[in-house]
């Protein structure tokens, strides 16, 4: 039994070494390539790897559509969407001679758009009524 407490065992500082997110501060392993809480990318590898680019975007658009922080991105994911909605729109009706499928794909594509550009809108409107109150 050591006669002074500091030479007793004490674990490094890298066995406790946490990464945290930059999006929700929840600590992750630090070799981990995206958050295990929010899907963050952590790291450089998420955003450039080939199959991890897929999940980094994807994450772009859930901040989004959940927590648009300003106008310009509501109206990014209004372009963006709205683009696509008009063209679902688009493969909706000329599909209609091409077959069932061409109609179904295009009522889909339409149906995610509008969704998606409901509720980014809908969030946004609802973030600038708390502010109002908690600024009053």
């Amino acid at each position: 039994m050591p006669s002074d407490p500091d030479q007793s065992f004490q674990p490094t500082a890298e066995a406790d070494e946490k990464q945290l997110c930059v999006s929700c501060m929840f600590p992750n392993e630090p070799s981990a390539h995206f958050c295990a809480k929010c899907g963050a990318p952590l790291s450089s590898y998420a955003a450039t790897g080939p199959f991890e680019s897929l999940f980094a975007e994807g994450h772009v658009y859930r901040q989004a559509a959940e927590r648009p922080r300003s106008l310009i991105v509501v109206l990014g994911v209004w372009l963006i969407f709205g683009m696509m909605a008009l063209a679902g729109l688009v493969v909706a009706f000329m599909g209609r001679d091409m077959g069932i499928g061409y109609t179904a794909f295009g009522a889909l594509i339409l149906a995610i758009s509008v969704v998606l550009i409901w509720k980014t809108t809908r969030n946004y409107r609802a973030r600038g009524k708390t502010d109002e109150k908690h600024d009053g």
